[in-house]
């Protein structure tokens, strides 16, 4: 008898290719933005545009950064970025191995450099989340720069 998939071998991948089409689709619309516009004028809209679409997800939240980790760990999104999260009194920490917007970056041809600009502008959106929330979100590594994983730093203001 043929083993029946679990949820999470079937929706996993299905969320991480779902997260892979937003990035091609955000890279090939910066790119087509820069041939009309000035880069640091695309850059900078994007930039606000992620912030504020963190502080829409913030809305209405009583998000801490005990809860931002959690919400991972309950949603089991942990699983598609292959995370690890840690508690602390004063601070929490998310640690994401595995990144399926650096993957869709490099597979449409992205240099280092695009990735690492639309890897920090994507950053905006956790920056944002934080900001509103009342909590500082500090990015000390990220795999879009080069560095094996992503690492967070959520601390109480």
């Amino acid at each position: 008898m043929a083993k029946t998939p679990s949820a999470k071998e079937t929706w996993v991948p299905k969320v991480r290719e779902a997260i892979k089409d937003q990035a091609r689709w955000f890279a090939l619309l910066y790119r087509s933005f820069c041939k009309y516009f000035p880069p640091d004028i695309v850059e900078r809209a994007c930039r606000e545009g992620s912030r504020k679409f963190g502080h829409l997800k913030a809305k209405g939240n009583d998000l801490t950064p005990a809860a931002w980790v959690e919400k991972h760990k309950d949603q089991e999104t942990l699983l598609v970025f292959e995370s690890q999260i840690s508690r602390r009194n004063e601070f929490c920490e998310q640690r994401m191995n595995l990144c399926p917007l650096v993957e869709a970056w490099k597979e449409i041809g992205c240099s280092k450099k695009e990735i690492d600009l639309f890897c920090d502008i994507a950053m905006e959106e956790g920056r944002g989340q934080a900001e509103k929330a009342g909590f500082s979100l500090e990015v000390t590594s990220r795999i879009g720069k080069g560095e094996s994983y992503c690492h967070l730093l959520l601390k109480k203001r």
